[in-house]
């Protein structure tokens, strides 16, 4: 009996020992699978995350559901919401999230990251008379950065780009060589004339923000018009307040100019970062309400994570402008988000706005970088709910007072898209006309006379700026 009890201790430990080695030998590739230089190690990295910030966290798959073996960007959108983006007819059109294999990722300082030609547009396809698509496309120039490969060849606002190296050939599959790339021709129709222009090799160039300021006086109105066209504090990142700085002596001149009406043109702005937006709105605000509230930030428990007041970026700024009714004229794009709108929203409880143009994107959310520097990843969640002082609610965009659009032939049927700053821009006029209750003059141009029939806008190249939701500044993060 003593004999047969020692040999099964025996076989016991021989067993046990395997099983020691077998769970040694998991454990030990569980190790190399979560080893810092391994997509399994990035992706439970994300999932933690996601799980703990982002805004529809309960909406994450449950673990024994998800493909940890994924690349870390299939992995990263495989864990997102549908609610998280823009949903158009009940097709879900993309997501505000995102994520980039750029550990070097500043803010934006010029239109592309590396180089650009220096000119934003939007294409069309090009129809015959019935309306039947022919093939290919061409673009309209909406405006150009100063000192850019295509400032220097003469291009201008309005102009048409119908071809590349002499070819009728902007298509679906080459019209992003018009970003950047070596030096090229463009055949383009200025002025109903067309002609060959040289285009320099594409360069990194300064997208300043504050792209146009000026005071317009129509009798005894005293008009401001800015164009600014995404909330950058500066042109070295977030920390850079070079452009803040900027917009705050520019607002010093409207004041010593004597501005009493004020036109915002945010036609072309995709949004940025909460504290431009706050400086913006706290240069707005009539004196007697800059100590209000800005906007509210809420977490994904619906808990506030900060409360920004329309003095918080301003501090210090000396005087207001004297606007008549505090009213200001906003002209607006679909292309119209993000910071853009929590401006909008901001300033809605204390100040008459009137909206001109289309109806606006509607994120009214928030987003922050998550980076580690042995991670190759950067992404950007929406983890934060934005409100203003009243906590309204804009994620439907906001709906103009005046359905104004530039590239609508049947209230633009000059088709004419004259200088940013011009008072007779078609967009622009609107609001003087508005203001003053003169009208533009048009030139005699008919229909019959246009030289470009085209459809619907198939792309806007302002999309690829336009962020997810409104850049939370880091120092909020803490």
């Amino acid at each position: 009996m003593i004999k047969a009890n020692f040999s099964l201790n025996i076989w016991i430990g021989i067993f046990l020992c395997l099983l020691i080695v077998s769970c040694s030998d998991d454990n030990d590739d569980s190790i190399k699978g979560n080893d810092d230089n391994t997509d399994i190690s990035i992706n439970h990295w994300i999932e933690k995350k996601l799980r703990n910030d982002y805004l529809w966290y309960n909406e994450l798959p449950a673990t024994n559901k998800i493909d940890y073996t994924a690349d870390p960007e299939t992995f990263f959108y495989s864990l997102l919401s549908l609610k998280d983006g823009k949903t158009r007819n009940g097709k879900h059109l993309y997501y505000y999230s995102y994520m980039k294999k750029n550990k070097g990722y500043k803010t934006r300082t010029s239109i592309d990251a590396d180089n650009t030609y220096g000119m934003e547009f939007t294409l069309f396809s090009v129809v015959d008379r019935n309306n039947k698509p022919l093939g290919y496309y061409y673009a309209r120039v909406l405006y150009i950065l100063p000192d850019s490969p295509a400032d220097k060849a003469g291009l201008e606002r309005g102009d048409w780009i119908i071809g590349i190296n002499g070819k009728n050939n902007i298509k679906e599959g080459n019209y992003k060589t018009l970003f950047s790339g070596s030096a090229t021709q463009w055949t383009i129709t200025h002025n109903e004339t067309t002609k060959t222009i040289d285009i320099e090799a594409s360069t990194a160039v300064e997208d300043n923000p504050l792209y146009y300021h000026d005071v317009l006086t129509v009798g005894d109105k005293k008009i401001g018009y800015l164009v600014y066209n995404h909330f950058t504090p500066g042109p070295k990142g977030v920390e850079d307040r070079t452009y803040d700085e900027e917009m705050k002596t520019i607002f010093a001149d409207f004041q010593s100019r004597g501005v009493n009406e004020f036109v915002l043109d945010l036609r072309y702005n995709g949004g940025g970062y909460e504290h431009s937006a706050n400086m913006l709105a706290g240069l707005l605000i009539p004196e007697e309400s800059k100590d209000n509230v800005f906007g509210i930030f809420s977490n994904n428990k619906g808990k506030v994570t900060h409360t920004r007041y329309f003095n918080t970026e301003t501090k210090g700024t000396a005087g207001y402008l004297k606007l008549n009714s505090n009213r200001i004229y906003i002209l607006t794009s679909e292309n119209t988000a993000s910071s853009s709108e929590l401006v909008i929203s901001s300033l809605e409880p204390f100040m008459n706005i009137v909206l001109i143009g289309q109806l606006t994107e509607g994120k009214n959310v928030g987003m922050q970088e998550y980076s580690d520097d042995k991670y190759e990843w950067a992404y950007w969640p929406i983890t934060t709910r934005v409100t203003n002082a009243i906590n309204s609610d804009y994620s439907a965009g906001f709906t103009p007072d005046y359905d104004w659009n530039e590239f609508n032939l049947s209230q633009n049927p000059e088709d004419t898209l004259l200088p940013l700053g011009d008072s007779n821009e078609f967009m622009l006029n609107k609001a003087i006309t508005l203001i003053t209750g003169t009208h533009r003059k048009t030139r005699n141009m008919t229909i019959l006379s246009q030289t470009i029939l085209r459809g619907q806008p198939v792309y806007q190249s302002i999309d690829r700026h336009t962020t997810g939701g409104v850049l939370l500044c880091p120092i909020e993060m803490e």
